[in-house]
């Protein structure tokens, strides 16, 4: 029960701290510690680090996606998401089969959530950040983020039900 715990709270500093601290250098070695005692001392599978690469992978070849089709706009003119987006990928990817396991129990609700919260994070985000913008008129990236989501978050809940993540470690 502890690691839940311990991975609901380093997620629960690590979003904010993504979004609202100015400084690319700080969110990198949060997010290193984060992923150091993660793999360490909260996962119990030896191919967690596979974990974490697959769902940061999807989740900044996503983003890229969105970005560069101008759906969603990096206030720096890149067409790629900003760093603080692509390593908040890391985080959540730790916290997506410890603190986020409830999801696992049905596609539907994964997908319900996702297609609610997904887009939600986009745009909360996005607002206390200041470096991303939605493209106007904001329903059709608000659409695709909905869509997105509603995909990505059950495709998890399958994805950590295959035997290359399912292998547990013993102590």
């Amino acid at each position: 029960m502890w690691r839940f715990a311990a991975n609901a709270v380093l997620f629960d500093i690590a979003w904010p701290l993504c979004v609202l601290v100015d400084s690319v250098a700080v969110i990198a070695a949060f997010t290193l510690v984060n992923l150091v005692i993660h793999l360490r001392f909260i996962a119990n599978k030896p191919n967690e680090w596979l974990w974490v690469l697959v769902i940061w992978c999807c989740g900044a070849s996503m983003d890229t996606a969105v970005f560069s089709s101008g759906l969603l706009i990096n206030d720096s003119g890149s067409p790629f998401p900003p760093p603080w987006l692509l390593l908040l990928w890391v985080n959540f990817a730790t916290a997506l089969r410890y603190s986020m396991f409830f999801l696992q129990r049905s596609a539907w609700l994964a997908a319900v959530l996702g297609g609610v919260f997904g887009p939600f994070s986009y745009w909360t985000g996005a607002w206390l950040n200041g470096t991303v913008e939605f493209q106007q008129p904001v329903i059709l990236p608000v659409i695709v983020l909905v869509i997105i989501w509603a995909l990505f978050l059950p495709f998890t809940t399958w994805l950590a039900r295959q035997k290359v993540f399912t292998e547990v470690r013993h102590a």
